[in-house]
């Protein structure tokens, strides 16, 4: 007999097929909370596999049979870890599915808002664009200034790659621990947070979400910026 396992908001079609072939698969939308219909199999799920749900002690009390979670995400803020160790139910998630996804979008950000892409696009698709634009409607150059990256991991390297590659930026960083890739291969420079701050034209939040790094940027390090500076959060909002 097949075990059941949950596959909860979307899979691709594919990666749902390879799961029916070794187990029996119930598929339930939780977007707007838990059905009784998901609860019901989730009563003899061995496993659950998805993004976004909140995974907790109440949820666990309702599957005793849960051996494994999968987060089909980077992030694993959603999974109460210590409960699910406390259990001996071993959780997994997919740390480089979104790596150079996650670094296109973010230096997209960071160009469209120093271009002011999103601002003028609407300038002129509401009628305004009649005359020369002032120059207060000017977007800021991105080439050759520099660029602050906090969280020098995965994705915070890619960005500094697309930065130091594309746009001849020099990077500042600040990590937890040295990145002497990122030193060697885009002549990085490690840096105290505040110096990061004072120094950066953009400052790309790249962080993980740990007890540590919780409201880690506030009123006082925005005041350390650049008042021309460009702020772009790639993180957790929590941060």
């Amino acid at each position: 007999m097949k075990p059941k396992v949950i596959v909860y908001n979307k899979l691709s079609e594919d990666l749902l097929q390879k799961i029916k072939d070794f187990a029996e698969v119930q598929v339930h939308d939780v977007s707007e909370g838990m059905t009784e219909e998901f609860l019901e199999d989730l009563s003899e799920a061995k496993g659950i596999i998805g993004s976004g749900l909140k995974v907790d002690f109440n949820l666990l009390e309702k599957a005793p049979e849960l051996k494994i979670v999968s987060n089909v995400s980077v992030g694993y803020n959603n999974l109460d870890v210590d409960e699910l160790t406390r259990r001996g139910i071993m959780a997994t998630n997919t740390p480089d599915v979104l790596t150079e996804t996650t670094a296109d979008t973010v230096f997209g950000l960071l160009l469209a808002t120093a271009r002011r892409m999103p601002e003028l696009d609407h300038y002129v698709k509401s009628g305004k664009w009649n005359e020369k634009i002032k120059e207060e409607l000017f977007g800021v150059d991105v080439h050759h200034k520099t660029l602050g990256v906090i969280g020098m991991g995965r994705i915070g390297k890619a960005i500094a790659e697309r930065a130091y590659h594309g746009f001849k930026m020099d990077i500042l960083y600040h990590n937890r621990s040295r990145n002497t890739n990122a030193e060697k291969d885009l002549k990085a420079t490690y840096s105290s947070l505040d110096h990061l701050l004072a120094k950066s034209d953009f400052i790309c939040l790249m962080a993980p979400l740990i007890p540590e790094t919780v409201n880690m940027l506030g009123k006082k390090e925005f005041q350390r910026m650049k008042r021309s500076a460009i702020f772009i959060n790639g993180s957790r909002g929590n941060l």
